[in-house]
């Protein structure tokens, strides 16, 4: 299992609710649609998506092998062709940072 984070955020005149082309491209992902592209792009699975819609950012976390596959899908879902996005790979804080402070500091 290998997590990533989708930081994603765009302007308040590219937003779905004020923007009718870029509401008609993300208006087909419902009802498991969204979901079917992801495993189209060797996504395992959409942990979760949140999103704050006023300030126009959000976090989706999704297992998949490697990033590429999540650059890809987010090119096919279209998420990508309005939002600045970075994809990151994710690790809890009991996995990486205190092992990381036991390391550095002798603990």
């Amino acid at each position: 299992m290998a997590l990533y984070g989708i930081y994603g955020s765009h302007t308040t005149e590219a937003c779905p609710w004020n923007n009718i082309e870029t509401a008609k491209r993300l208006n087909g992902l419902d009802d498991g649609a969204l979901e079917s592209v992801a495993k189209e792009h060797g996504i395992r699975e959409i942990i979760g998506q949140y999103h704050s819609a006023l300030e126009h950012t959000f976090l989706w976390v999704v297992d998949a092998e490697d990033p590429h596959q999540v650059q890809a899908f987010c090119v096919a879902a279209g998420v990508a062709a309005f939002n600045k996005l970075t994809i990151v790979p994710l690790i809890t804080f009991r996995e990486g940072v205190i092992p990381g402070l036991k390391r550095i500091h002798s603990l």
